[in-house]
């Protein structure tokens, strides 16, 4: 057992290789110094969100702490190794006993250069054949190496909009089916529901259907499988408002505002428009079932999408249609 000792790297991402290494350099020492290189002129995932999947795999060894070095170097083929050594060594409390690193480093003397007093341990490659750059260049054909900390960074996000009765919630529920994921269900029903239905809803039941659908989408995202599927979101939480108390005396400018808010967060999801071209079934909660007033909605919800220039996919025609439309445009997105 070696007394102090520290495994670097960018970790970008992070990766089984890389936590199968961590895991087992921390049964080697009496306490692990985990050092993330980060640099604000290379292309990389945030140093922020690494730093977090770190501290997230090791929180239950107290004995291993997580540091940040920053080198701005503009890429990997410039990093001064020297200054990066002093920089780490400042960072640490004792005198380093071992080093560990890449088996790729074996023969170059870089770290028996850098570490002449130190134990230079190797972590064989071969024992989890994958590399940060690989998943970079293709995050979904390596998403078994992704650990669950990180998976949600990489999870592609498919919400599904339209008006009323237009199949949204049965078709995400059986597009997690088959793409063996999570998904969030749409919150207005049951909110409505709870209060007494939608004629006794004031504009406050509205900012309670955002805050709990964004919750349950956070919640659904850890155990999500490569895509995420979403039965409505913000914006159309803000359309129900309008049709409700729009030309009333209701202040929702406030409510207004934080859907905006909360869709700014969603600007990198795959929206999926469905037309009213299905029929309208009554659920017990539905009011806009006329055809005329369907289209007129139809309309005023793409205007609204439109004015916070929400790209969309338009879908259309029957029930089986839709499903295998959707399914080549998350395919598409998600590979």
């Amino acid at each position: 057992m070696y007394k102090l000792g520290m495994f670097g790297g960018s970790f970008n991402p992070l990766h089984l290789g890389h936590v199968n290494n961590i895991i087992e350099a921390s049964t080697m020492c009496e306490k692990l110094y985990l050092v993330l290189s980060y640099s604000n002129n290379r292309e990389e995932i945030d140093h922020r969100e690494r730093f977090k999947w770190l501290k997230l795999i090791v929180k239950d060894l107290p004995h291993v702490e997580v540091i940040k070095v920053l080198d701005n170097d503009n890429s990997k083929d410039n990093y001064n190794w020297e200054k990066g050594r002093d920089d780490i060594i400042a960072k640490i409390d004792g005198k380093l006993d071992i080093v560990f690193c890449g088996d790729d480093y074996k023969g170059t003397n870089r770290f028996e250069s850098l570490y002449p007093d130190c134990i230079i341990h190797y972590f064989s490659r071969d024992i989890i054949k994958i590399s940060s750059t690989e998943i970079r260049n293709n995050p979904m054909k390596y998403f078994e190496y992704l650990p669950k900390v990180v998976r949600p960074y990489f999870i592609k996000k498919v919400v599904i909009v339209g008006t009323e009765s237009c199949g949204k919630s049965t078709l995400v529920n059986n597009l997690a089916k088959v793409y063996n994921t999570t998904y969030v269900e749409e919150l207005g029903r049951e909110v409505c529901e709870n209060v007494g239905g939608i004629d006794n809803m004031i504009p406050s039941d509205f900012s309670e259907i955002m805050f709990k659908h964004k919750a349950k989408e956070l919640e659904a995202i850890k155990n999500a499988y490569k895509v995420l599927f979403i039965d409505t979101e913000a914006i159309i939480t803000m359309y129900y408002l309008r049709l409700l108390f729009d030309g009333t005396k209701e202040n929702i400018e406030p409510i207004i505002g934080l859907g905006n808010s909360i869709s700014k967060l969603n600007r990198d999801y795959l929206y999926i428009f469905l037309e009213p071209d299905v029929q309208w079934v009554q659920d017990g909660t539905r009011i806009y079932g006329e055809d005329t007033v369907r289209e007129k909605n139809n309309i005023m919800l793409k205007q609204m999408l439109n004015e916070r220039h929400i790209n969309y996919e338009i879908i259309s025609g029957d029930y089986h249609g839709r499903f295998q439309k959707i399914r080549k445009l998350v395919d598409k997105s998600a590979n």
